[in-house]
């Protein structure tokens, strides 16, 4: 005998809210692994510059953040956010993402290695805000 029809309509509903749940996770899960990956690249260049190098804060962060860009959007829109969007509007939309981030990261450290604050838990703190709203403005704006 079948079940009632509300009764298959809750279950196809809770199919898909369960796949739906999914695939956010591995959505999570891929961002992470390609941001851990650009984020421990940006840091170590970011030190080899600034810390052995004796490059200045900004050119330093600058560097660093320029050389994971490229990879990072290849990498997120590919791997990660798996779009299939206009590639140059996310291309675009990347990018001037990319410049308030640089201005907001170099300001940032700047001042709080001007505090005290050693360089590394400065970049770290600024990294930690940017990957945050980053996720959000990927999945809503730029790969959708």
């Amino acid at each position: 005998m079948s079940q009632p029809p509300a009764t298959n309509e809750k279950a196809t509903t809770l199919e898909n809210e369960t796949e739906s749940l999914k695939d956010f996770v591995s959505q999570i899960v891929r961002y992470a692994f390609v941001g851990g990956a650009s984020a421990v690249f940006e840091l170590v260049v970011f030190q080899a510059l600034y810390a052995l190098a004796g490059i200045g804060i900004a050119p330093s962060n600058i560097i660093a953040l320029v050389a994971s860009t490229a990879v990072n959007f290849t990498l997120n829109r590919s791997l990660a956010f798996k779009s299939t969007a206009n590639p140059a509007r996310s291309l675009v939309l990347y990018l001037v993402l990319f410049v308030f981030n640089t201005t907001f990261s170099t300001l940032a450290i700047t001042w709080l290695v001007g505090l005290g604050i050693h360089s590394v838990v400065a970049k770290l703190m600024t990294m930690f805000c940017i990957v945050m709203w980053n996720f959000v403005l990927y999945r809503k704006v730029i790969f959708k």
